[in-house]
């Protein structure tokens, strides 16, 4: 009956061994797919920058075109203006 109780310790000792291997291994496939993740968050990342920078080239675009356009609506009613002073 002794050799039972002298065999058990070892067989646990082997047993937390086999799921220590089985622990790491998880935690190093995880890694992995944490730096997968890392970069394709990277990836999305900069196409968002570019996105930003073109949408923010559009709006400077848009802000140049209402200032000619109201300035031109200035000089044209001036225009206007003057000439119906003049008649």
């Amino acid at each position: 009956m002794s050799w039972i109780y002298e065999k058990e310790p070892i067989r646990v000792e082997e047993e937390l061994k086999h799921q220590r291997e089985l622990m790491l291994t998880g935690f190093a496939q995880m890694e992995k797919l944490f730096e997968k993740v890392e970069k394709r968050l990277e990836q999305v990342d900069k196409q968002l920058e570019k996105q930003n920078q073109a949408i923010m080239d559009i709006h400077q675009e848009i802000k140049l075109q209402m200032r000619w356009s109201f300035g031109i609506l200035l000089g044209v009613g001036g225009l206007i203006v003057g000439v119906l002073k003049l008649i």
